[in-house]
């Protein structure tokens, strides 16, 4: 039987800045531990986060290179969550007014005469959170650098129908920033990183499946592989008389 395979992408880039999104924190890859956090990175009693210009224009060239329409009124949001790495409690983002919406990403596959072309749901910005390091001896680490580096989420249309159209969207997505000289995109340092919502139905008159997300794809082989993992083991699930339970996963490439 041959499934239906429904993908939308969430695609986190970092943008090319000197320091963070609400402080004057620099922005640096591979920078001793814990050594650029500052009071307002580390959300200390007092503080007062103040938006960075710099990323603003950033966010918004982005949405423009993606024909993105741009929101005149947007504003941030509190999301809620408990983690090792999120200093505060809560990280900065966007939530029901997000600062761009719309837009598209088309490229050209080989043998097709038109472009395929994926929608673009809405980018937000926000704050990164810091890095858990798994050492040795059952010990764990918590690096604060990159907790405030600033982000934007670019967040496609469930549109994506096979893990080679993931694969040349994430790649032409990462050439039209490049261009546009938002971010470098490299995926090895992790400024380009990506989740994946994967879901099967029998056909395409069908509605759509139950979804899984599978966080924090790190190279586009791993987004390849994940996602037809997580479609042929629903396809088999399902077959099974199985149920597909929402759920968010991650991809252990060694396992």
């Amino acid at each position: 039987m041959a499934w239906d395979m429904v993908i939308g992408l969430e695609v986190h880039v970092q943008l090319k800045t000197k320091s963070k999104i609400f402080s004057p924190d620099p922005h640096e890859f591979g920078a001793p531990a814990n050594s650029l956090a500052g009071p307002v990175t580390l959300g200390l009693p007092g503080v007062l986060p103040v938006l960075n210009e710099e990323v603003l224009r950033l966010a918004v060239l982005a949405g423009l290179a993606l024909d993105c329409k741009i929101a005149e009124v947007s504003h941030f949001d509190r999301k809620h969550y408990f983690y090792p790495d999120l200093p505060k409690g809560y990280q900065i983002s966007q939530y029901d007014q997000p600062y761009a919406v719309g837009g598209q990403v088309s490229f050209q596959k080989k043998g097709d005469a038109s472009p395929t072309t994926i929608r673009i749901h809405r980018i937000h910005m926000e704050e990164d959170a810091g890095k858990l390091l798994h050492a040795v001896q059952n010990k764990s680490y918590v690096d604060l650098n990159r907790a405030g580096v600033p982000l934007i989420e670019i967040v496609s249309e469930p549109d994506l129908r096979n893990s080679d159209d993931a694969y040349a969207y994430l790649q032409t997505l990462r050439n039209i920033l490049r261009s546009a000289g938002v971010s470098e995109c490299s995926m090895e340092q992790g400024s380009l990183r990506c989740d994946a919502n994967v879901s099967v139905r029998p056909t395409a008159e069908h509605p759509f499946g139950t979804r899984v997300e599978i966080k924090n794809l790190n190279s586009f082989k791993a987004v390849k592989a994940a996602i037809e993992y997580e479609a042929a083991r629903q396809e088999e699930l399902i077959s099974s008389g199985g149920k597909v339970i929402q759920s968010t996963v991650l991809w252990d490439a060694d396992h």
